[in-house]
């Protein structure tokens, strides 16, 4: 990865909160924020109970159909 690019990964994580950087001399340290990865969490959880309904629903619907399939 050239550090270009790695420059862009750091700074979209930045963006994030979860990460922050600090120059010290002519070296930069970046530090994992753990109040970001706990917002990216909540998040996450949103989205993945959103899917979880999403399956219930579709296996519902599958159900419904092999019994209607299975009454012809």
């Amino acid at each position: 990865m050239s550090l270009t690019g790695l420059k862009k990964h750091v700074r979209v994580l930045e963006e994030a909160n979860l990460v922050t950087t600090a120059k010290r001399g002519r070296s930069r340290y970046c530090r994992l924020e753990p109040k970001g990865f706990d917002e990216a969490g909540f998040w996450l959880e949103e989205f993945r109970r959103g899917w979880a309904d999403r399956f219930d629903r579709l296996e519902q619907i599958i159900e419904r159909r092999k019994g209607e399939s299975s009454e012809r």
